[in-house]
């Protein structure tokens, strides 16, 4: 009897298996799995909007947003932004670890593994753009670039007997298609450097500034040039050493300025008359591809300023606002000195006076001036005593006026008419 009892025993134990076993094998569904995984990676590597979103759970809300996601997410993007995007499509392949797939049709789940293939497109871009490379170059080299792998574990859900991938907010799918957003912060420089007629230190005299606050190197553009917006940074260097780097700069027309001076950098050193010490002065110029697009070098010099007033610092001196020396019912007149250069440099202290028909009417208190004009005034404003029409106007006649230094000599003096 034990032995009958043996026997029985065993063949349940075997019969238990063989159910468990059939149980088992008639719940996987790999080959389904397979098969619809297959068909969603090569609409994922074909960058098909609408193939991916019918084999995604819920997809039938997926292929708007994925629509905009592929079109750059609203970004300003450059015009070849469509051709990279689908250049760098072009590289793309899968392949499936078929001995990774694990189903159930009872769990309603399903996953595999699938690696994903794409270009390098990031280190691509970085080398056209070193290189000084449009769009165009771009979409050229990426065929040729190296690749790089994504390996990913693709979910399936069993829905309504079909199988379908589960992404949850895309984020796979977003991993592999990553390029549509990065491509769309490409941006390509100009070449500017084809575009350059000449370069000079703007106001110099052949390469040199004397006494001056400001220097300035500029482009000059060729015709086309002057139609385009050139972005650039600049350096200047002093002796040799470094002394103000620019922040990215924009500029179009006849003119790509490059300054420095105390103006641009409040460190620039500069003499007790605030004009920039003297040396040799470099500029460099670059695009935003760090390409030189011009480096030249100046002179700075500072001369030696005239202490006071003198006739030597005068080009001329003349009665502003008047027509060859006349003025017609003015209430107020004026004989200006306009100085040389070096006598722009200084402080004018000066007195002067006014006579009307030879005889002294009006005498100033001291004064000081600097500038274009050194000016000399008369008028109901300087002397409350000047006779004037019942209109309001000087009186007619002739008006002489003589300016002075602090020491009494003659600085100049004119004679005009009222009427």
């Amino acid at each position: 009897m034990k032995a009958n009892k043996k026997i029985v025993a065993s063949v349940l134990c075997l019969s238990m298996l063989a159910s468990l076993g059939g149980c088992a094998l008639f719940d996987k569904d790999d080959e389904a799995v397979l098969a619809v995984a297959d068909e969603y990676a090569e609409a994922v590597t074909k960058a098909k909007v609408s193939d991916v979103a019918e084999l995604l759970v819920d997809g039938e809300d997926a292929e708007d947003e994925l629509n905009a996601f592929t079109s750059g997410n609203g970004a300003d993007v450059i015009e070849e932004y469509g051709d990279i995007c689908d250049a760098i499509a072009d590289t793309l392949s899968y392949e499936i670890d078929t001995e990774s797939v694990e189903s159930s049709k009872k769990n309603a789940e399903a996953s595999v593994t699938v690696t994903y293939t794409v270009v390098d497109y990031e280190a691509v871009y970085e080398q056209v753009k070193e290189d000084g490379g449009d769009a165009q170059d771009l979409i050229d080299a990426l065929g040729d670039g190296d690749t790089v792998e994504i390996e990913q574990t693709m979910n399936l859900e069993l829905v309504d007997g079909e199988w379908l991938v589960k992404d949850k907010k895309y984020k796979n799918l977003e991993e592999v298609w990553a390029f549509y957003g990065d491509a769309a912060a490409f941006e390509f420089v100009p070449p500017l450097a084809s575009y350059i007629s000449e370069a000079y230190f703007w106001g110099s005299n052949n390469g040199v500034f004397t006494n001056e606050d400001r220097i300035e190197l500029d482009i000059i553009p060729t015709e086309e040039g002057q139609e385009i917006e050139w972005e650039f940074t600049y350096e200047w260097y002093r002796d040799g050493d470094l002394i103000f780097t620019s922040s990215p700069c924009s500029d179009q027309g006849y003119y790509i300025e490059a300054y420095y001076g105390t103006s641009y950098d409040s460190q620039a050193a500069v003499n007790e008359y605030g004009y920039l010490v003297p040396g040799q002065y470099r500029c460099v110029i670059y695009d935003l591809a760090g390409n030189v697009l011009a480096d030249d070098t100046c002179t700075v010099e500072a001369t030696e300023i005239p202490s006071g007033a003198s006739v030597d610092l005068i080009d001329e001196a003349y009665f502003w606002g008047s027509d060859n020396g006349v003025y017609t019912d003015e209430d107020t007149i004026e004989l200006d000195i306009i100085p040389t250069t070096e006598g722009q440099m200084i402080e004018w202290r000066f007195t002067y006076e006014w006579y009307y028909e030879g005889e002294l009417i009006f005498t100033s208190d001291e004064c000081s001036d600097q500038g274009y004009y050194i000016e000399s005034y008369y008028g109901p404003y300087q002397d409350p005593n000047a006779q004037l029409t019942d209109d309001g106007y000087l009186v007619p006649g002739e008006y002489s006026c003589i300016v002075y230094d602090l020491d009494g000599n003659e600085l100049a003096s004119g004679t005009c008419t009222v009427r």
